[in-house]
């Protein structure tokens, strides 16, 4: 089974797009502040980073088309310094 898709919405009226496919999940944010404020959620998501990695899955974050951090299933340096929960 291949989890595959594309999911378009916003945040905080700003634009955030989830895509799927064989390589894993990205999570793409147009501006440094949304991404920002998706730090906010860490503690929230828990269960589902715990699910995913679970499922050994790979989760992306992208930043304004410039950067693309690792989140799981080993988060970069610069994401365990702002989103603590994912540190454990």
């Amino acid at each position: 089974m291949i989890l595959a898709g594309r999911l378009s919405g916003t945040l905080d009226g700003r634009p955030v797009v989830i895509e799927a496919d064989e390589s894993g999940i990205t999570l793409s944010v147009a501006k440094f502040r949304t991404a920002w404020n998706l730090r906010s959620y860490g503690n929230a998501f828990s269960p589902v980073f715990e699910i995913l990695k679970g499922h050994g899955l790979s989760v992306r974050l992208k930043i304004a088309d410039i950067v693309a951090l690792e989140v799981l299933p080993r988060p970069s340096a610069l994401v365990k310094m702002f989103v603590p929960a994912l540190s454990r």
